[in-house]
């Protein structure tokens, strides 16, 4: 018998082509209907998402469509997701991770070749603070729009260079651009992961079924890794106005090392420290790293 499963997805190439790269996880004798989203992050491309609301902009009408039972499950770049979820739904599973890398875009290798004030696009307070420290010299300026918007401006040379996620280039298959070495930009929390969200209220036969086979095909190694690194989001409470790193990595398979930056928005100022220990206790070290960044922090008006 056809399971049909109805996927609620931001409207975006990319984010159609990681509601294709779920179904390729997925059995074959499932049948799946997207439902097209366009959020209010996506209907605002003028302003940062800091002054629109927010990054869970890109998700609130997802999970609307979900909680109104207009379909079943919905796909995110898990680095839209704000670190509490709506009530009555939980994140079902995730995908092998992707790349959590940020790539520099244009005719410039790397970000010490730019010419001096060079102008960057990026629409993350994070890629933005974390450059600035790196090259104080350089302008950060607003970038917003889907992949390919994002790159027609640059070639239209309204910037020097611009600055994307390599996991969503690598998923349009898009080869351009250089690594930026994560010394210099470290990665987004749960950059490079899909996640599928779903209800926990519904309780019917469909929900249940979804939980199983979410479950099944959920990479534990990536889920691991989320869970630190949102948890230390969530001690910090990161928000699209805060420029914070965190990156978490399984090691020997039962430990799981997680690093944690933070800095203030103009990049004057930069925190890093780490912390390792059982892969089993990701959430607990995620508060640890975090709240070990907070003390540090203190007098450095990092989240000012």
């Amino acid at each position: 018998m056809t399971l049909r499963i109805r996927i609620a997805s931001r409207k975006s190439n990319l984010a159609i082509r990681q509601v294709e790269i779920l179904k390729e996880h997925l059995s074959k004798d499932i049948e799946i209907n997207i439902i097209e989203v366009v959020t209010s992050a996506d209907k605002t491309l003028d302003k940062s998402l800091a002054d629109i609301g927010g990054k869970g902009l890109f998700i609130k009408e997802l999970e609307n469509t979900i909680l109104k039972d207009e379909a079943d499950i919905a796909v995110h770049s898990m680095k839209d997701m704000e670190t509490e979820l709506a009530a009555d739904t939980k994140i079902a599973g995730v995908l092998p991770r992707g790349s959590r890398s940020d790539v520099l875009l244009g005719q410039y290798s790397t970000l010490d070749d730019l010419p001096d004030g060079a102008v960057i696009g990026t629409s993350s307070v994070r890629r933005g603070a974390f450059a600035k420290s790196y090259r104080p010299d350089l302008q950060i300026k607003l970038l917003r729009g889907n992949v390919g918007t994002r790159i027609d401006k640059l070639n239209n040379g309204i910037f020097d260079a611009i600055i994307l996620a390599k996991a969503g280039l690598d998923r349009l298959n898009i080869d351009i651009g250089n690594i930026i070495p994560k010394e210099i930009i470290p990665p987004a929390s749960t950059q490079g992961i899909i996640a599928v969200q779903s209800t926990t209220n519904k309780k019917t036969k469909l929900e249940a079924d979804l939980d199983k086979i979410f479950l099944n095909i959920n990479d534990a190694n990536t889920y691991s890794e989320a869970l630190a690194e949102r948890s230390l989001l969530r001690t910090l409470d990161g928000t699209c106005r805060s420029p914070i790193s965190s990156s978490a990595y399984i090691i020997n398979n039962d430990e799981l090392i997680l690093y944690g930056a933070v800095a203030k928005q103009d990049g004057s100022k930069v925190i890093k420290s780490e912390i390792k220990g059982a892969r089993k206790d990701s959430i607990l070290l995620g508060i640890e790293l975090g709240k070990e960044l907070i003390a540090k922090s203190i007098g450095e008006s990092i989240f000012d």
